[in-house]
């Protein structure tokens, strides 16, 4: 198994970890923000805009850069 395998399988088990909180948020008197309420609160200031830009550029330099 090669490192570009173990990342991938990394990235793999954040998503899987992502996928299963947002599903527990969906829940009825659920106190786990959803995704979107998430990225919401994230997004409302430049600080907070300008850090998913940048971490969205850096995961698709890591990830697709081949």
């Amino acid at each position: 198994m090669s490192s570009h395998d173990v990342t991938v399988l990394g990235y793999a088990a954040v998503v899987l970890a992502c996928v299963g909180l947002q599903l527990l948020s969906l829940r009825p008197a659920s106190r786990i923000p959803s995704f979107t309420t998430l990225l919401r609160r994230v997004m409302r200031g430049r600080p907070g805009r300008v850090g998913v830009i940048t971490a969205w550029a850096w995961l698709g330099l890591h990830f697709f850069a081949r």
